[in-house]
């Protein structure tokens, strides 16, 4: 039995010779919230609908449970939530008969947990699915997802549409889910901002490729800015440091992005006799612009902080 919910293993969908995701390896742990990052046009959607099964990868696998997705494995849908950034109903369904329709279509439907969640979004039963407004249909993708109770939740840019007070809200049952229905969430978005607020591991993908893959606690331990006065100028070694993200000055004052074991560079550092020196933290915007702009692809990311 796999210990991921969802793996993919060299995973590639090409379109006319372009390849749209291009060999994914993803390994996602029971229980985390596991941000995929990526401007639009990245791969993101493509990546999603391979797993849900919607489409078929060119090559290499898609795994949810540990179970390889293909047509065959439909039943999988059962324990998963999909939220998609173009909720698509039946439009001449009320939202009443939609929700009946899926608590007959799901073994697991919460009558509950829908009843709570749609007294707390304020969605008008009566009403036709196709007048809702975008961000009411949002709300009540999201609604259907968390009454399935799913074991895995998969949302592409869920906020979509929102308002910032039904954001917080989002955000807020999503955290509830993983911490009482131990759920699995795998949350696609071009918005950092976003997955500061809930994820614990982060995934870059660009140009369907996979840049880097952290844990946040990791990522923000491992990267911190160091300021150091050096009346001379910073010395040469230092600035070949392989750990060095980035290094810039006011006079005397140097500051270093570091990517790595801050107590060693302090040391070593500290060995070139600064006048004065601090570690300091960064935020995960610094720690994203920093490490996106080390690989070449800063000014392509700098719109999605």
């Amino acid at each position: 039995m796999s210990s991921w919910t969802v793996e993919t293993v060299h995973l590639t969908k090409t379109y006319q010779g372009t390849s749209v995701v291009d060999h994914v390896n993803l390994q996602v742990e029971k229980g985390s919230i596991y941000g995929l990052l990526g401007p639009n046009g990245a791969g993101k959607s493509t990546l999603i609908r391979m797993l849900m099964g919607s489409i078929l990868p060119t090559s290499g696998e898609a795994r949810l449970f540990g179970e390889t997705v293909s047509e065959a494995t439909t039943h999988l849908r059962q324990r998963v939530g999909f939220v998609t950034d173009q909720p698509i109903f039946y439009p001449f369904f009320r939202v009443e008969e939609l929700i009946a329709f899926y608590a007959k279509t799901y073994e697991g439907w919460d009558r509950e947990r829908c009843r709570t969640l749609i007294d707390q979004f304020q969605i008008p039963l009566k009403k036709w699915t196709r007048s809702l407004s975008k961000g009411m249909k949002m709300q009540l993708a999201l609604i259907l997802a968390l009454s399935i109770r799913p074991q895995l939740l998969v949302l592409d840019e869920p906020t979509s549409g929102l308002d910032a007070v039904i954001k917080q809200q989002v955000y807020r049952l999503i955290l509830e889910e993983v911490a009482t229905g131990e759920t699995t969430v795998l949350l696609a978005t071009h918005h950092l901002g976003e997955l500061e607020r809930i994820a614990d591991h982060v995934a870059v993908l660009y140009r369907g490729q996979i840049l880097w893959s952290r844990h946040l606690e990791e990522l923000k331990a491992h990267s911190r800015k160091i300021q150091a006065v050096f009346p001379e100028g910073l010395p040469a070694e230092v600035k070949e440091w392989s750990q060095l993200l980035h290094c810039e000055n006011q006079g005397s004052v140097h500051t270093l992005i570091i990517d790595g074991d801050i107590q060693v560079a302090m040391k070593q550092l500290n060995e070139h006799n600064p006048l004065y020196m601090e570690s300091l933290p960064l935020t995960l915007e610094e720690i994203f612009i920093h490490h996106t702009g080390k690989e070449g692809y800063g000014d392509a990311f700098r719109q999605l902080v």
